[in-house]
């Protein structure tokens, strides 16, 4: 079940767990997530099962468009469209908050990421270069940039 999460500590250590466990040294921090819970601009949306958070997503909404900040599942969890009904949930959340699009950057080496974005109507419109730091996970530091339209924009 999917649900907009409010500020708590548990919870700030719980997306920390996942964070490490799906990216390692590139994890958000206790102090990124605090911050972020902080920006009057982001949300936070998880999927629980037996009332446990396995996967989460972050979004923050500016005017007109939907930035997906981070979105993880953990690894034992994955394969069973967590992610989708995320991305499915902040859509919707966008599309009430009045935006036109979602946009998101992942690495050009992350196929497995961009395929479920494009499945869930994500276009490649662009690469930035150099766009993350050097890590061992990817080799490349090039991100695509992709959107979705959720609606027509208004003339």
């Amino acid at each position: 079940m999917i649900k907009k999460l409010e500020f708590s500590m548990a919870d700030v250590f719980t997306l920390n767990k996942i964070e490490k466990a799906c990216f390692g040294r590139e994890a958000w921090t206790v102090a990124n997530l605090v911050g972020e819970y902080k920006n009057e601009f982001s949300h936070f949306f998880a999927d629980t099962e037996d009332d446990a958070i396995v996967g989460y997503a972050c979004v923050r909404i500016m005017y007109e468009e939907a930035q997906i900040c981070n979105i993880a599942v953990l690894p034992q969890y994955r394969r069973r469209k967590i992610a989708t009904s995320l991305l499915e949930t902040v859509a919707d959340f966008a599309i009430v908050q009045g935006c036109e699009r979602c946009e998101l950057e992942v690495n050009t080496a992350n196929i497995p990421a961009v395929e479920l974005y494009k499945k869930c109507g994500y276009d490649i419109v662009g690469t930035r270069p150099n766009f993350y730091r050097r890590t061992r996970r990817y080799p490349t530091r090039d991100a695509y940039t992709m959107v979705k339209q959720l609606k027509t924009p208004q003339e």
